[in-house]
């Protein structure tokens, strides 16, 4: 008998993983469990290994997770080694050791995670009567593994969530071309075996939707969202200050540049000025810019704990985005907690959604990374209103649609 209030959700990396790739399934399976939902989860057995693991948001009697084996050694993957000799050597010991298994695992961690998934995942699905599942990438062989559970069991509802893009990643395969054959017959395979395919923004999910030629799938739109609810609002003065949170790779250099550039111009006629990095500054553009990290005006912080950097996010008067060029498609989950603390974002990027997104929401400033000239012209604005008020905070358009409530909601939508 079918159980409409039960969920199977394949999501390999889920707390106590720590990062940004269990945080939208956290989040949403919190909201969703409150609802009423028992939610299976079927995952990969993490151990604790950062502070941002967002344990607390699972700990509910109705999310019910399931550890199987992924045959990769996903843990060694993602530990973190201390900013010290040994560290860098058993980082480096380790980067080899996982190119080498690329040779095997050449798609992704989830690449024969399907053994032990499929016939797991439906041993539950007769057991407690699941109707709707759902499968998250990356890793985006999970979801192929999903498309073959599909196949196998075609009376299930199966939702595909893409966080991020995959054959049409410019950085993947970009040492064996060859390969890029294998991620868009994958992704092909799994697109056209599923109901309903989710993406973070809206040029993603039209890259997964051209290899569709089922015209029974349909597609949606479900945004990336924040988890933080209205306050009485205080206002108190800030000091003139930026404020960045997360990882400076991935083409993120290109838009930090700039911005450090039109800082160190701007260094004599604003001399408040500081920028917290809370996320390892890449050592060249450290080396680059050494004199405004010796002299204060830089500062680069180890990573903190989600709460604590919520703080911190709501104590800076200005928050920094970074989008990369290569990856016009691609919107920040900070940015919408930016919004919900009312603090301006400064977004450098080179068009696309993000782009979109701020103008569209009032969430701040956009500006395109290649125009250091208007970039500085902005902060220089900045810097005016901070100086006529140092409390200001926006007042962003709709913010509340982007609740990890209502994130849920619209999940909910196509349950079966």
């Amino acid at each position: 008998m079918i159980d409409r209030k039960k969920v199977l959700l394949i999501a390999f990396k889920f707390p106590p993983y720590a990062g940004v790739g269990s945080f939208r399934w956290s989040k949403i399976s919190k909201y969703l469990a409150e609802k009423g939902y028992e939610i299976h989860v079927i995952t990969v057995n993490w151990r604790n290994i950062g502070i941002d693991n967002l344990r607390e948001d699972v700990n509910n009697p109705n999310i019910i997770i399931h550890k199987i084996p992924s045959f990769y050694p996903h843990n060694l993957k993602y530990i973190r080694f201390k900013h010290t000799k040994l560290g860098r050597f058993l980082h480096l010991a380790r980067h080899g050791l996982l190119k080498g298994l690329e040779i095997i695992w050449f798609e992704d961690e989830a690449q024969y995670w399907g053994k032990n998934l499929i016939p797991y995942c439906q041993r539950i699905i007769e057991k407690e009567g699941i109707c709707n599942v759902i499968s998250t990438g990356a890793p985006f062989m999970a979801n192929y593994w999903a498309a073959k559970l599909k196949v196998k069991k075609p009376n299930i509802n199966l939702i595909l969530d893409f966080r991020d893009p995959w054959s049409k990643d410019v950085h993947r395969h970009q040492i064996f071309k060859y390969l890029k054959k294998f991620s868009k017959k994958y992704e092909k395979f799994t697109v056209n075996h599923c109901d309903i395919i989710v993406s973070v923004t809206n040029q993603m999910l039209q890259g997964y939707l051209e290899n569709v030629v089922n015209k029974d799938i349909k597609g949606a739109v479900i945004p990336n969202g924040h988890d933080i609810d209205p306050k009485t609002n205080f206002e108190f003065d800030r000091d003139f200050s930026f404020l960045y949170a997360g990882g400076l790779i991935m083409g993120r250099q290109e838009p930090l540049t700039s911005f450090l550039k039109a800082v160190d111009e701007l260094k004599e006629k604003i001399p408040e000025l500081k920028a917290h990095f809370y996320g390892r500054v890449p050592k060249d553009i450290k080396r680059d810019y050494e004199k405004l990290f010796n002299n204060g005006m830089l500062k680069e912080h180890k990573k903190i704990h989600p709460n604590k950097i919520m703080e911190k996010m709501h104590e800076s008067f200005v928050c920094l985005q970074l989008n990369s060029k290569k990856y016009p498609m691609a919107v920040s989950t900070k940015i919408y907690e930016y919004a919900a603390l009312k603090r301006p974002t400064l977004s450098i990027n080179y068009g696309g959604e993000i782009d979109k997104l701020v103008k569209d929401y009032d969430l701040g400033i956009s500006v395109n990374g290649d125009n250091i000239k208007q970039l500085k012209k902005e902060i220089l604005k900045l810097y005016e209103i901070w100086k006529k008020n140092p409390g200001y905070e926006i007042e962003p358009k709709k913010i509340d649609k982007f609740h990890y409530k209502n994130i849920a909601k619209e999940f909910e939508r196509y349950f079966r």
